[in-house]
């Protein structure tokens, strides 16, 4: 009796931890199942946004084929100065073989014409030849030109990396700007509402007007409408910023910085007082290298002057059948071998040459001038931009001050209506004031980042993937 209870009670105890086991596997299985089918979020800080970005969006990836495209050139200028072999096989049929008239030594009377045919009806012939350049200006005006077209790919992938770095820094600041704004609004929308909620429980009672009740509904309504249209702004800057990062539309990112600590990252004093290097910045790079460009081309008009010079080794089999018997390999085949120079000399070409050489000349002072002026204009820019970062930073502050300021006018405006000293006027002007005043803090904030952003691209100043990239 005793064995059987135990034995009942072990089976139990083994029914119970099955049980166990299998929902453990089943619910481990649903939980896999749904984490599988549910979207992975990516999460994006500033830093990880940029570093994302100049490795995977759309104008990097082209950059990046401009670069093998140049350097595939560079291959192709210098592999033309290599020797070239080429081969050759003809086969001909003469149908009626040619008739020439000669005078009739046969017959003795040399002032009659004969007609007579030579050859044979099958000819063929295989032929190699192996070119060699031995001289030529323009092929070594080449290689430099194509060495610095490379350097000019490497340099445009660069500016397309500022270029990201600035638009995706830009674009980032904005979504959190954004978001910033959607918290005010929310937080404006709610304070509102129980206020009107108030109002109109006192105006039931018979303690103030409809119209003051009318009033705040009014400015609820205006601030619902802007918060959907800051919600729907926000949703296009998120695909934008995913559509400047190379990200597909449709995956789902969530940024983790926030706008206050970006903020307060910004060393205005430090960046305003970097000297601007001019020979540094990329933009100006482009321009020298442009002009290099351009004084080999000027170079290359004049090497046409110069004479080139080429040998040539051939060598070459012939056969001659009066019948189609090239396969058969035992009759005879005639070899032929020639070696050789060319040399081709310009002497006069009726000033065409001249005028591609002003022409080329022309083209490099016009570089050269666009560089002095470009030069100029990207040393104005930089002290406007730093003047911009200036103004920037202290409209934040005034405007940080006066939002201030506004939120105390309005909650002593609020206290005075609430016990019967302001009216319903004075109160939705004192939050319209208020609601004005976070509008411009906001803008400042946006706008600082703006001109602390673009400072940044004029001195390529991104230090965090700098230092990384060292």
């Amino acid at each position: 009796m005793i064995k059987r209870i135990t034995s009942n009670f072990n089976r139990k105890r083994w029914n119970h931890l099955i049980v166990a086991i299998l929902w453990l596997m089943t619910t481990g299985f649903f939980s896999k199942l749904i984490c599988a089918q549910s979207p992975e979020v990516r999460e994006l800080s500033l830093q990880s946004a940029q570093e994302y970005a100049v490795q995977y969006s759309y104008d990097i990836r082209r950059s990046q084929l401009d670069i093998q495209a140049a350097q595939k050139k560079v291959r192709e200028t210098m592999l033309t100065g290599f020797p070239q072999v080429n081969s050759n096989m003809s086969y001909m049929n003469n149908l009626e073989l040619a008739t020439v008239l000669i005078p009739d030594f046969i017959g003795g009377n040399y002032d009659e014409k004969i007609p007579v045919q030579f050859g044979t009806q099958h000819n063929a012939n295989v032929t190699f030849t192996l070119n060699q350049l031995v001289f030529n200006g323009s092929y070594l005006v080449g290689l430099k030109t194509s060495k610095i077209f490379r350097q000019l790919a490497d340099q445009n992938y660069e500016r397309t990396r500022l270029d990201i770095l600035e638009t995706v820094t830009n674009t980032y600041c904005l979504i959190l700007v954004a978001e910033e704004t959607e918290k005010i609004l929310s937080s404006n929308i709610a304070n509102l509402e129980k206020t009107h909620y108030e109002i109109r429980e006192r105006y039931k009672e018979g303690f103030v007007a409809e119209t003051d009740a009318d009033l705040v509904q009014i400015s609820v309504t205006t601030l619902k409408n802007s918060l959907q249209t800051v919600v729907r702004q926000k949703e296009v800057a998120y695909k934008l910023l995913k559509f400047q990062m190379g990200l597909d539309l449709s995956e789902q990112i969530v940024l983790t910085d926030q706008l206050e600590d970006i903020l307060q990252q910004i060393d205005v004093s430090k960046a305003a007082n970097t000297e601007f290097d001019l020979r540094q910045n990329i933009d100006y790079k482009l321009l020298e290298t442009q002009e290099k460009l351009s004084e080999m081309a000027l170079k290359n008009e004049k090497a046409q002057y110069f004479p080139a010079i080429s040998a040539f080794y051939s060598f070459q089999w012939n056969a001659f059948r009066d019948a189609f018997t090239f396969l058969n390999f035992q009759e005879r085949w005639f070899r032929t071998q020639v070696l050789g120079f060319n040399i081709n000399i310009p002497i006069f070409r009726s000033g065409v040459q001249r005028a591609k050489v002003a022409q080329a000349s022309i083209a490099l002072e016009q570089v050269q001038t666009a560089k002095i002026q470009a030069s100029q204009g990207l040393i104005v820019e930089a002290a406007g931009a730093r003047s911009a970062l200036y103004s920037a930073y202290e409209n934040y502050l005034n405007t940080k001050e006066n939002m201030g300021l506004a939120k105390r006018v309005y909650d002593v405006t609020l206290i005075k209506y609430n016990e019967g000293v302001a009216s319903s006027l004075d109160l939705t002007q004192a939050h319209d004031k208020y609601l004005m005043a976070q509008s411009d803090h906001i803008q400042a904030m946006s706008g600082l980042l703006t001109a602390k952003n673009r400072l940044d691209r004029l001195n390529s100043n991104y230090q965090t993937l700098q230092a990384k990239d060292e």
